[in-house]
């Protein structure tokens, strides 16, 4: 089904933009969309015309936006390993093979390699590209290198592949016509053997070796690393035939999506992308939504007003029209040499609407302006450890299924946000929601939004109760470096009737040293007339409900009345 659908995404670019386009490419067979981090310039008798330039954008330290370009492209490129020096590309490759030199270390076998593939693919071709490639290559001294400016970034980690370019043109001498059309003459000559593949179950010519993308050094989609993976005396990819045609639509259908900025997230090691059955508005605001860029308030204000009318049951005209239309959702993650699988999941734009619309409303808790109205994955995510690094790998996939299918969600995220409580004493309004909407979805609890005084329920009372308190004591005292929230959270959560007790009487020197200590009283009064006894101690579910107890408490107590803000007085 995977393959099937990545197929269709294929076909459906390649109607909608053509071959070599170079704003959304989508490569015939043989090519392929890579990154190109310098171009040599050679004059038609293949000398250096000024100095390599570099292509790259810096974005962030050791982080860079590289040229993309429509390269040549050889499926054994994908694999390059231990034969990688008799494995070049054609045209343009890495800074080893077009010099002969990476750093101060000779690669005489790369250069020779490359040099051999042209003379091989271009023939007796008198193409002025291809005479000034050749004749530059035949004349470079690999030691020279040394003396190029930028060397030591063209042939670092942030290299990537280096291009020729000939004086005058605009286009690199890999993008020329003929140069295309050398290489797919070449590729007609490649011999595959065949056979039955299990996409379609029709004989094809099958392709072996199964396209790696970038994860780390590379990883396939499928593959057969070990004896102990293959069966019936099949080597390799005969395990899973599959092809030509098939794996090549497949893989640079997932290449275009993991190259996307729309269609594509990376939640913790995660790389989740997305497409629709046809070119759909879905497609751009998913990856907002699960997602949100907060440092972009003015591109964020089309993706709130989306999900307005999604959480009120209504859809915007022109994604309304595609309701019915298939959604497919697909995580991936790196596991040694393949990908491993996280989630798969295939529903209709209207459905996928109702799952966000079912995910906001367990979520929705009163808040402040300056909160965020929708939350992202990660948002969520990072209330659940002390630093981003320590935010689970398994928790954010599970997430991100459950908030896809509508399943219930990980307990993890709960037991997460309790612990974070715990050791910081931090109530605040993501992981308020976050409770919120574990108890609603998971354990079918009723959960208000905001302070309700109408709820009995002995955990929502303590938590009421315990923020009443503590605003006595600062009522009294003013601002202290500790509070007894700081003190005695933890322990009234968990354990009520060992803390309590102690509590209220600790609250009775509070009240009489305040101003207005009659108001504390008052308060307090109103919410132990409902409670009869305190528990000995309360199970996860009930702290949780004593911590959205708190907040909503907190809120009002700190809510400004003037203008109505719901936010809390920091």
């Amino acid at each position: 089904m995977i393959f099937q659908s990545l197929i269709s995404l294929y076909d459906r670019l390649e109607r909608q933009h053509g071959f070599f386009d170079h704003k959304v490419p989508v490569p015939p067979y043989g090519f392929s969309v890579e990154d190109v981090g310098f171009v040599l310039t050679i004059d038609k008798e293949g000398n250096i015309a000024g100095e390599p330039e570099d292509l790259r954008i810096k974005v962030k330290a050791n982080a860079y936006n590289f040229r993309q370009s429509v390269v040549p492209y050889s499926n054994k490129v994908n694999v390059r390993a231990n034969a990688a020096a008799k494995t070049p590309n054609f045209m343009v490759d890495k800074a080893d093979y077009i010099f002969g030199m990476s750093g101060k270390s000779k690669k005489k076998v790369h250069h020779n390699s490359f040099k051999k593939l042209i003379d091989d693919v271009c023939g007796a071709s008198q193409d002025e590209g291809v005479l000034a490639v050749q004749s530059f290559l035949e004349k470079w001294k690999p030691q020279d290198s040394l003396e190029l400016p930028l060397w030591k970034e063209m042939c670092g980690i942030h290299g990537k592949w280096v291009a020729f370019r000939l004086q005058g043109d605009k286009e690199f001498v890999h993008e020329r016509s003929e140069i295309k059309r050398l290489w797919s003459a070449f590729l007609t000559k490649d011999k595959f053997p065949r056979g039955t593949s299990f996409i379609d179950g029709e004989t094809h010519d099958l392709q072996l070796q199964y396209a790696q993308f970038k994860f780390g050094s590379g990883a396939s989609l499928v593959s057969f690393n070990e004896k102990a993976y293959e069966s019936y005396g099949k080597k390799k990819g005969q395990n899973a035939p599959i092809s030509v045609e098939a794996e090549f639509k497949s893989s640079t259908a997932l290449k275009h999506l993991l190259r996307s900025h729309t269609q594509r997230i990376r939640i913790g090691d995660a790389t989740t992308v997305f497409w629709a059955e046809r070119a759909s508005p879905v497609e751009i605001f998913m990856g907002q939504v699960l997602n949100p860029a907060v440092q972009d308030q003015e591109a964020m204000v089309p993706v709130r007003e989306f999900l307005k009318a999604v959480c009120q049951g209504n859809l915007p005209t022109d994604i309304e029209k595609d309701r019915d239309v298939r959604f497919y959702i697909l995580g991936l993650s790196l596991n040694k040499a393949r990908l491993a699988l996280r989630f798969w999941h295939v529903c209709s734009v209207g459905e996928l609407m109702n799952r966000f619309r079912d995910h906001f409303s367990n979520l929705d808790m009163e808040r402040s302006d300056r909160d965020m109205p929708f939350p992202g994955v990660w948002h969520l995510l990072k209330e659940t450890a002390r630093e981003t690094k320590d935010v689970s790998p398994v928790l954010a996939g599970a997430l991100t299924r459950a908030i896809l299918t509508g399943g219930r969600y990980p307990q993890t995220l709960y037991q997460g946000v309790i612990g974070r409580i715990r050791a910081d004493h931090r109530i605040n309004y993501l992981r308020a929601a976050i409770l919120k909407a574990v108890l609603q979805r998971n354990h079918k609890k009723e959960v208000p939004m905001s302070l309700d005084k109408e709820r009995k329920e002995i955990s929502y009372l303590l938590g009421r109760l315990f923020a009443v308190l503590e605003k006595a004591q600062l009522d009294a005292l003013g601002k202290v470096n500790t509070t007894i929230k700081d003190r005695f959270f933890s322990a009234a959560s968990a354990t009520p009737a060992s803390v309590f007790p102690r509590l209220l009487r600790l609250s009775q020197h509070h009240i009489e040293k305040a101003e207005y200590g009659y108001v504390s009283d008052r308060r307090i009064a109103g919410i132990m007339e409902h409670v009869d006894s305190f528990p000995a101690h309360m199970n996860l579910q009930d702290q949780g409900v004593f911590a959205i107890g708190y907040y909503h408490q907190k809120n009002d107590l700190y809510r400004k009345k003037d203008n109505g803000n719901k936010g809390e007085k920091k």
